[in-house]
């Protein structure tokens, strides 16, 4: 039996291929759960993997894609980034190509949710043409979307109006392209909503309706339940400005009910934001100030999966990085590790350094006091024995001295010659021990 088992033929290399037919359902699946709830993205990311350990690495990219677009839509914008980078990487790698629109797609949201547009145009620019060369019509549309999006997105940004907003001809020329095929039709919905965002923010709120109404159709047609959020979100607000303030307030709150239910904390924050300037323009104060606090603490909970530096310098390091050489979300945090453990060792060699220093500082200033205190000390010696000398030596032939010359004054100035003699001697005296306080102080204070 051992033999005859190990004759058999090895298993067929298409083993792999019989999970196609599953991987593409998923990948279908995945597409749309972006529309719907997030919370499917996990679950079919952990599907994909699954497949992937048996060897598929189109489930291995598209598992981490739908992990880094659950990520972007939960708000956290640096994960998202370094597993859409891992995911650009192991495309790169297994050379799974198909994928590289939604690649730049979800790179593209993500500069964009950070208000970095120079990044967000460049992703919109390789997604585009990856698109066209996959000759791939459905990320065409998908790709001329995004851009005319960042193209509306900028122009409000910037807040020069100055400017032609040009987004509107390249949401017409992609809606004409979803237009063409009823394959197409679900994609359809975007475009409505975008439109309307467009006459919406140049106050033609007729027109801003009339396409609202259709992307609320094409949605609730598909059950798109984020596109929904924005269908609603325009209409609210087209409908408030245009005088029907009750009926905006009702399509406002149904947006932000649905975007709470589907876990979007930035799709809250924004509409709460929407709320806020319907309330302002009406002057209603406290309503307004109410809205902005709310916006703000939505705000304030999600700032720290925020950092435009992080997420752009991600993406420039991957960019700078040999195309051949995968990049791991681990690779990542070794480097940082190893970074921090450089930093940690220069500032302890400073540190140790610096602490050399001031003990050499202080060694020298030691020496130098004690070298001053021994020098005071020897003065004050010296004083002494000054004091010692003028005190009991100086005196004696002082007073020699000072006695011969009463004896004199006595005398009516007549001496002798050995008055005289005792005189000099009591002054050489004098003169030796003034001599000797004079060697003593020389010697004393060197």
């Amino acid at each position: 039996m051992l033999v005859v088992s190990c004759r058999q033929p090895p298993a067929p290399a298409e083993a792999t291929s019989s999970y196609k037919h599953t991987i593409d359902s998923l990948i279908i699946k995945g597409r749309r759960s972006q529309n719907k709830h997030i919370d499917s993205l996990l679950v079919i990311s952990a599907q994909l993997s699954n497949i992937a350990a048996r060897g598929d690495k189109s489930a291995l990219v598209y598992s981490e894609l739908f992990k880094s677009q659950y990520y972007w839509l939960s708000s956290d914008h640096e994960k998202s980034m370094e597993l859409v980078l891992k995911c650009l990487a192991d495309a790169e790698k297994w050379d799974v190509k198909e994928i590289y629109p939604d690649i730049y797609i979800t790179m593209g949201n993500l500069h964009k949710e950070s208000a970095n547009y120079k990044m967000a145009f460049e992703a919109s620019d390789k997604g585009l043409n990856w698109a066209q060369a996959n000759k791939d019509t459905s990320a065409i549309i998908a790709v001329l979307a995004l851009k005319a999006m960042f193209t509306h997105s900028f122009w409000l940004y910037n807040h020069d109006k100055t400017q032609t907003d040009s987004s509107i001809n390249l949401q017409f020329a992609a809606l004409k392209i979803a237009e063409s095929g009823q394959k197409y039709e679900r994609m359809r919905t975007r475009f409505y909503d975008n439109i309307a965002q467009y006459y919406l923010d140049h106050k033609d709120y007729k027109q801003a309706i009339f396409y609202g109404d259709k992307g609320v159709a094409m949605a609730l047609k598909y059950n798109q339940q984020r596109s929904l959020t924005y269908s609603y979100c325009w209409l609210g607000q087209a409908w408030y400005f245009s005088g029907d303030k009750q009926k905006g307030l009702d399509y406002l709150n149904k947006s932000l009910i649905l975007s709470k239910n589907l876990k979007e904390p930035y799709r809250v924050m924004e509409i709460y934001g929407h709320m806020y300037d319907c309330y302002y323009s009406a002057a209603d104060y406290k309503a307004a100030i109410d809205m902005q606090a709310k916006s703000e603490h939505v705000k304030d909970s999600i700032r720290g999966s925020i950092n435009v530096k992080q997420i752009s310098e991600l993406q420039i390091k991957y960019e700078s990085a040999k195309k051949d050489q995968a990049i791991s979300l681990l690779g990542h945090n070794d480097t940082v590790k190893n970074r921090l453990i450089i930093a940690v060792l220069g500032c302890s060699m400073l540190f140790i350094a610096f602490s050399v220093i001031l003990f050499l500082q202080y060694r020298v200033i030691s020496r130098n006091n004690h070298i001053i205190t021994q020098s005071n000390e020897k003065k004050h010696k010296a004083l002494q024995n000054i004091a010692h000398i003028q005190a009991h030596e100086l005196r004696k032939p002082l007073a020699s001295i000072m006695g011969l010359v009463n004896v004199i004054k006595i005398s009516e100035y007549e001496f002798d010659k050995e008055l005289i003699t005792k005189l000099e001697e009591s002054a050489k005296e004098l003169d030796e021990k003034i001599h000797a306080v004079l060697y003593q102080v020389d010697k004393e204070t060197h």
